[in-house]
């Protein structure tokens, strides 16, 4: 987006010990648009990100968190305050990610292209591969979609890079701070869809980035104890975290169902389980 546009972005940000690729991330954005404002949480650092940051970039809003917020929490916190300032548009932005030029521009004209209405979630590729990681998926078969050059419908989508009108947040709310790290970016696509606002990816790619190696839900390769611990923290999935997101959207029955498939799949061997995410 050039520097005479009226709308006014802020994005938002959550990050702990990425030093590097968090001023990577922030040198590039404000490359593209050195007007943008920026809200971040720094969940706990003890690399120096927030230092880093304040020497390079002294005009973004640095918001201290004490390590226990992860990535949803995290969102919903930086949001929070850049809702004090009241933006048109909100940038969901991971800090792993590296936007294109354009990337803003894109955003911003399938907003309209959506007549307004509607959730964008854009395409980031690989770094290595080109090939898509994120964006926008098919919540049954996990399907990641593919850039087409037009506006294309999804069902779930991923957090990396999302653009929402000050108009959407108004009607839904901003991310949900019940949810701890993940499921925070498909419940909100899945909010948005229950409240008749469309959720869409970009007609090409926005962005460049790594695909997250991390498999959660599962710690392998490690006993029982180490898999129930890692089950019940933030990274793991929370069974009650996701009871309560489950609940919220496929209802009570099929909620505990889904919750119960989670735990049995943390708990059995790894034999047995292997079976079960196929």
């Amino acid at each position: 987006m050039n520097n005479n546009s009226k709308a006014e972005i802020a994005a938002v940000m959550t990050c702990h010990n990425r030093r590097e690729k968090t001023i990577a991330c922030l040198s590039n954005l404000f490359n593209i648009d050195c007007k943008i404002d920026v809200y971040l949480v720094d969940d706990g650092s003890t690399d120096g990100t927030s230092e880093a940051v304040a020497g390079s970039f002294p005009t973004v809003k640095i918001i201290r968190g004490d390590g226990n917020l992860y990535w949803s929490r995290g969102m919903y916190t930086a949001w929070k305050e850049a809702l004090k300032k009241g933006y048109d548009f909100y940038l969901w932005l991971n800090d792993d990610v590296l936007l294109f030029p354009n990337a803003l521009v894109e955003l911003t004209e399938c907003f309209k292209l959506a007549e307004k209405n509607a959730v964008i979630s854009g395409i980031v590729i690989d770094k290595n591969s080109k090939q898509p990681i994120y964006g926008g998926f098919d919540i049954n078969t996990g399907r990641i979609l593919n850039p087409n050059g037009h506006l294309q419908p999804t069902n779930n989508m991923h957090g990396n890079v999302v653009l929402i009108h000050h108009s959407i947040s108004d009607k839904i709310g901003i991310i949900d701070p019940r949810l701890h790290h993940d499921a925070g970016d498909v419940d909100y696509c899945l909010t948005a869809k229950k409240n008749g606002v469309g959720v869409y990816v970009t007609r090409i790619p926005v962005a460049m980035g790594y695909e997250n190696p991390l498999r959660r839900y599962r710690k392998w390769n490690s006993n029982l104890k180490e898999r129930i611990a890692y089950m019940n923290s933030p990274i793991g999935g929370e069974p009650s975290t996701l009871f309560y997101f489950y609940r919220k959207h496929f209802g009570l029955i099929k909620g505990g169902l889904k919750t119960l498939l989670f735990i049995t799949r943390n708990i059995a061997p790894d034999w047995m389980a292997k079976y079960m995410y196929k």
